[in-house]
């Protein structure tokens, strides 16, 4: 059943400066908490480096911390850090590599470089290339970790919020070839909706429930997951 804009929270629509004020305040939560994940995730890669025994955990934590370094540090620091994962890749042995490949083809790690190559050409502003970039980030088979918890939508985010929609519907629709199920179906579908009513969107589940909020004319998909509101 569709959602009546009768039960609207925000009067005005996507156009109410209350949501758009909600927005904004979200962005500011967003960065604050992605640089303090900057400092965590560079921590936890230090700790690995100088403790562990074991290198896929090393190649992962460095990963992890190449989305957030991708987005505030300088641009000769984060191309440094995807050489760094690269030579720690060329460390393991023929054998460790084959396992990684086996596990999940090391495609988080490889979504993880793409997405920070992403950020790199937009912060130098060759969009052309960054939208490049972000979708071959997602050209992934057998991911094990996508496939059950998505790909990075940080830099959808930024690039929807500036106007750039071409690519960022790309992009979405381009999930749908690794990342199925219920769940992702709905929050696609919603993104979709949000986008052609052309509403500042945040790029997380949370906009499931702004929809509705919103009084757009789309089904409560959270009532397909059990989820109360």
């Amino acid at each position: 059943m569709l959602n009546s804009s009768a039960h609207a929270y925000y009067e005005k629509g996507c156009e109410d400066p209350e949501y758009h004020q909600y927005i904004k305040n979200q962005f500011a939560h967003f960065e604050t908490k992605n640089r303090r994940l900057l400092a965590d995730t560079l921590r936890d890669y230090e700790r690995s480096l100088a403790t562990s025994k074991n290198p896929y955990q090393v190649i992962a934590d460095l990963s992890r911390h190449l989305k957030y370094s991708a987005q505030f540090e300088p641009i000769s620091t984060v191309t440094a850090k995807i050489d760094r994962i690269f030579e720690h890749a060329d460390r393991l042995s023929s054998e460790q590599q084959i396992a990684g490949d086996a596990f999940d083809n090391f495609s988080s790690e490889t979504h993880s470089v793409g997405i920070a190559r992403a950020w790199i050409a937009y912060r130098q502003d060759n969009h052309e290339l960054a939208f490049a970039e972000l979708l071959k980030s997602i050209e992934v088979s057998g991911s094990a970790v996508l496939s059950s918890f998505g790909p990075d939508f940080e830099l959808v985010r930024y690039i929807y919020r500036d106007g750039h929609i071409e690519p960022v519907v790309a992009y979405i629709n381009k999930t749908e070839e690794f990342w199925t199920g219920s769940r992702p179906d709905g929050l696609r579908y919603v993104w979709l909706k949000m986008i052609k009513a052309e509403c500042k969107i945040q790029f997380d589940f949370v906009d499931t429930i702004n929809a509705l909020e919103l009084g757009l004319s789309v089904i409560d998909v959270n009532k397909d997951y059990g989820i109360s509101r």
